[in-house]
């Protein structure tokens, strides 16, 4: 049906999609949700209403898994179901030694769980080219270039409670003796450009990602290139990257700690209805997290970054939205080969548009910035460039801490179509409730913003990642711990 409400699940989050029969006005679409056995609805977040096709698509949050829930759009209601995050297992398969080709796999009725001790060197320490498959609890170390490879034919697959590292060629020498990887081989790589089939629903989550063979270039030599943490280039979508720390040591610095490609394009990655969150990633001199090209109904949200060129790269987001929140970022660095007072700042959240690609809806709600210690700090919360510049953009409820207090605290790059305030900075701030000062002064003066703050303390939300009085935020494997996630 042409007005049907379309969903689509991961374990925490549902994208909506629905076409009403006329243009909503800029409020976007009401959306409505109960649990199935509740009777009290709730609020969500209007869906945005995208001229471009006549579609209103968003997103509900902070779920529960294995959840039923019943949602309302413009009169139309469906059930639709969070994720459950136990999988069946019809077969177990033991596995240590040399590289472990994954050519087996099951149904969503019963996986193949792959377990193992050590696994080292090969090519690939391994490679799946089957779906429905769990790999768990492997030590993997020196591949030759990937460590995990995802191959045709694989889909619905998850990896989770690794430890990877050691992997990647090298590439080159540069001038100050640095030994360069090749560009994007990764803990967990997918290259789908030559696949027939989309390869989707890969779970990665509570593994550790570290070290690779060689580093990447800082940006004292032009545009980082080396090696990844994670990269799925030209793939399908509906992903889910949780709970994993992505971290290295000097010289072995990573280009993206997360990432794909095509970034201006359509599609991208993570592409469309994917979750990124609770990971712990530092030590890259490009992006933290770079979630770029389509962005339809994508979420990032409670991440710690730090020691990385940029937190979370948008540029572009075509469709939308992207929602990016409750992310904390520590510390910017960029150039190796300049002194940390006389280093370049990258932002926070790097936003852009092309003349060809972006436009679509970016949402950018209470992250934290940190307040910069001596010569360390970030250059921006939300910052295009002056080819890229930030368009049809919302940022409520941020702390932007930025090394100089005379920089802008968000520079729109001559963009427009943006929607900025609540926001608290020690720099430059142009909002009509903006903050000015420390993170202290945040507390109680941020704006109510349904599903993404439900559960404030006191009279009105707290402006920053975290809610004074609220359960503090922890990330990574400590985060799975305490979850039980």
């Amino acid at each position: 049906m042409l007005d049907a409400l379309l969903f689509v699940a991961t374990f925490e989050s549902i994208g909506l999609y629905w076409k009403p029969p006329a243009d909503p006005g800029a409020a976007g679409c009401p959306v409505r949700y109960r649990k199935k056995d509740e009777s009290a609805w709730k609020d969500g977040f209007p869906l945005w209403y995208d001229k471009r096709n006549g579609e209103c698509r968003g997103s509900l949050v902070q779920l529960a898994p294995g959840t039923k829930y019943e949602i309302e759009v413009g009169g139309k209601t469906i059930v639709a179901a969070t994720w459950n995050e136990t999988f069946p297992v019809k077969k177990t398969v033991k596995a240590t030694g040399g590289p472990l080709e994954i050519k087996e796999g099951g149904t969503k009725d019963g996986y193949v769980l792959y377990e193992g001790g050590t696994i080292e060197g090969g090519k690939f320490n391994v490679t799946i080219s089957a779906s429905y498959v769990i790999l768990r609890g492997f030590t993997l170390k020196g591949a030759e270039q990937d460590s995990i490879r995802l191959m045709e034919g694989a889909h619905d697959v998850v990896i989770e409670d690794n430890d990877i590292s050691g992997w990647g060629r090298r590439n080159y020498v540069n001038s100050a003796g640095w030994e360069i990887g090749v560009d994007m081989e990764s803990g967990v790589r997918a290259d789908c450009k030559r696949f027939s089939k989309p390869l989707e629903r890969i779970i990665i989550q509570r593994n550790r990602i570290h070290d690779p063979r060689y580093g990447a270039n800082s940006w004292s030599w032009g545009h980082p290139a080396g090696p990844q943490g994670i990269t799925i280039s030209y793939c399908g979508g509906n992903h889910v990257i949780r709970n994993n720390e992505i971290t290295s040591s000097p010289g072995h610095y990573f280009n993206d700690g997360i990432g794909g490609e095509d970034n201006f394009s359509d599609t991208g990655f993570p592409n469309a209805d994917s979750d990124i969150y609770g990971n712990v990633v530092t030590h890259a001199w490009d992006d933290a997290i770079e979630a770029e090209g389509g962005n339809k109904n994508v979420r990032i949200w409670g991440n710690s970054l730090d020691n990385t060129g940029t937190g979370v790269a948008t540029t572009v987001t075509h469709w939308g939205p992207v929602y990016i929140f409750r992310n904390v970022y520590k510390y910017s660095r960029m150039k190796s080969e300049r002194p940390p007072d006389g280093d370049d700042r990258g932002p926070f959240a790097k936003s852009g548009s092309t003349e060809k690609w972006g436009n679509g809806r970016r949402y950018v709600f209470h992250n934290t910035v940190l307040q910069p210690e001596g010569n360390r700090g970030a250059g921006n919360g939300i910052a295009g460039n002056s080819k890229q510049p930030v368009t049809n953009t919302v940022s409520r409820n941020n702390i932007f801490q930025i090394w100089r207090s005379h920089w802008m605290a968000i520079n729109e790059s001559q963009g427009s179509g943006n929607d900025f305030d609540y926001d608290l900075s020690n720099g430059r701030l142009s909002e009509k409730h903006g903050v000015s000062g420390g993170a202290d002064k945040g507390v109680d003066r941020g704006v109510r913003i349904p599903n993404f703050n439900d559960n404030f303390v006191g009279s009105a939300p707290d402006i920053g990642a975290e809610e004074k009085g609220a359960t503090p935020l922890v990330f990574g494997r400590s985060r799975s711990a305490a979850t039980g996630r």
